[in-house]
């Protein structure tokens, strides 16, 4: 009996490694290229009411420091309705976030969609995919982590919290 456990546990450790290969390379293949002056444009944030003043930042300012988690995701995408909430739950528990809805329609679009889900982190709005498109972005969502204005890790489609949270320490830890 011990010996079907040993075995049936080295297999299921190889079995985890080949999916971590494989999904590393995913990652790798589906990575956003983002231009050299991408961290300095100015990215105008969505106001919280209609009557807010209105918000910029740069990706260099929101990382400054800091890891930066920089979510793409769309009203209209299916997998982004089950990341979203992990993404506002590692918001809640303090991990600077900004989002990028593209192609969700207006900034009053937009705000009506974070409210009536409850989210709480900062959108800014690609209503054409532009700016997506110019860094690269193939896939939704797309999760990358910036420090200092620099690109040190994405990732692609679902993602749960501790995923994430363990993407973030290792990035944390390494840089």
């Amino acid at each position: 009996m011990r010996k079907k456990i040993i075995t049936w546990a080295k297999q299921a450790t190889q079995m985890l490694l080949l999916l971590l290969a494989i999904s590393l390379a995913v990652d790798a293949l589906r990575a956003p290229k983002l231009p050299i002056q991408a961290a300095q444009t100015a990215l105008p944030i969505v106001p919280r009411s209609p009557d807010a003043a209105p918000l910029t930042t740069t990706l260099q300012a929101a990382s400054q420091n800091q890891t930066l988690l920089l979510y793409i995701w769309g009203a209209w995408c299916g997998i982004c309705k089950h990341t979203s909430p992990v993404i506002q739950r590692l918001h809640d528990g303090g991990t600077p976030v900004l989002s990028v809805a593209l192609r969700s329609g207006s900034d009053d679009d937009i705000r009506a969609y974070l409210q009536q889900q409850g989210y709480t982190f900062p959108a800014v709005n690609d209503d054409n995919g532009a700016w997506s498109q110019q860094w690269g972005v193939k896939v939704t969502p797309t999760i990358v982590l910036i420090k200092n204005g620099k690109v040190l890790h994405s990732t692609t489609g679902l993602a749960s919290y501790w995923t994430l949270k363990t993407r973030i320490a290792l990035v944390n830890a390494l840089h």
